[in-house]
Parts: structure tokens; sequence; C-alpha cells
């Protein structure tokens, strides 16, 4: 079964232990805690007292560092959500002009064929000499009529054809940038900045 980018980054975040912010957040309040525990403790060395500022000092660092990834991941799934919608839109939008454009185009054939039909009636009753065209009862006027508004239409429904198909090509370049940009998205690894971020943290544990 296939997986959009989006959906992608949703299962992770939900195989990523969620307690990971909490756990830094416990870390952090039993460090103040025992900071505090520190301060009012009369025998306490100045060195444990340092120590504990230390890995408060990292405990904060690594948890402002969570807190970005995690608001940086929930950013990246709503971007590919909307990277997605906008694909599909796109598509939608292709194949009703791509549908708009059969029907235009088969009318034009329609009128056109119509006219071929009609002129060669039309040579027909013109080459009999039974009667003579224009005169009353020929049916040549008519029929010369409905070839020039068969002709003028099939026209009309080609050009109409045309500016479809103009607006169906466009749609198709928008869907091909969408695209690519999501393979992009899909090709590039999630926190790559941040990852470099955090190798620099002089972390304490």
């Amino acid at each position: 079964m296939s997986i959009d980018q989006a959906g992608l980054h949703t299962l992770l975040s939900t195989l990523q232990p969620k307690t990971n912010l909490a756990a830094l957040k416990e870390r952090r309040d039993n460090l103040w805690q025992k900071l505090n525990q520190q301060a009012t403790n009369p025998s306490a060395s100045q060195s444990d007292t340092k120590q504990i500022v230390a890995e408060l000092s990292a405990a904060d660092q690594q948890l402002q560092q969570a807190t970005y990834n995690e608001v940086n991941r929930k950013l990246e799934i709503e971007r590919c959500k909307r990277e997605a919608e906008a694909a599909k839109k796109l598509r939608e939008k292709e194949k009703k002009l791509a549908k708009h454009e059969r029907v235009l185009y088969n009318a034009s054939m329609n009128k056109l064929f119509s006219a071929i039909g009609n002129l060669s009636q039309y040579q027909a009753l013109s080459g009999t000499g039974a009667v003579a065209p224009g005169a009353p009862g020929s049916g040549l006027p008519d029929k010369a009529s409905e070839i020039d508004r068969d002709l003028k239409e099939s026209v009309q429904f080609g050009i109409a054809a045309a500016e479809v198909a103009r607006r169906r090509k466009h749609t198709q370049q928008k869907l091909a940038i969408e695209e690519a940009r999501q393979n992009q998205t899909a090709e590039t690894p999630l926190y790559t900045k941040t990852k470099k971020k955090k190798k620099s943290l002089n972390i304490i544990i």
C-alpha cells in the first residue's frame, strides 16, 4: 500500500516515543528541585551546586531543541498535507478539462461531418437538373445555409476545444511542479538542519 509524504510523517510521529518531551520536562523539574534543595542545605558543596547548574543548563537546551523539533515536525506535516491537497485539486481540474475538451472536439467534428453530409446532398440535388438551383422546392438554399451554419459552428467548437486544451496543458505544468516538489520533500530527510544543530550542543547527562 502506497503512502504519501504527509502520511509518512504522521506514521513516524506515531511510532516515535511520545514521552520524549515529558521525560525532558520531568528531568528539568527534578534538577530545579535538587537546585532548590541545595540552596536551602547549609552543608551543600559548591561543586555539587555547579554540577546541578551545568546539568540544568544542558537539560534546558535539550528541552528547547526537542520543542523546536516537535513544532517543526507539525509544520512539516501540515505543509505536506497542503501540497498533497493542491496536487489533488489540480489532478481533478485536469480531468475535468480533458473531459470538456473531448466534448468540444467531438462537437466540432460532428458539425464538420454534418457539413460534409449536407454538401453531398447539395451536390446531388444540384447535379440532377430536375429542379433549377434556387427554384421553389429545390431545397438548395436551405442546404447551403445548413452547410454554412455547420462549418461556422464546427470552427467555434474547435476554437473552444483549443482554449480548453491550453488551460489543461497549463494545469498539467502546475501539477508537474507540485509533484516534483512533493518528490523533493520525500527525498529530503526531516530535521536535517536541526540534527546538525543538535550535534553542536554540549549535553551533560
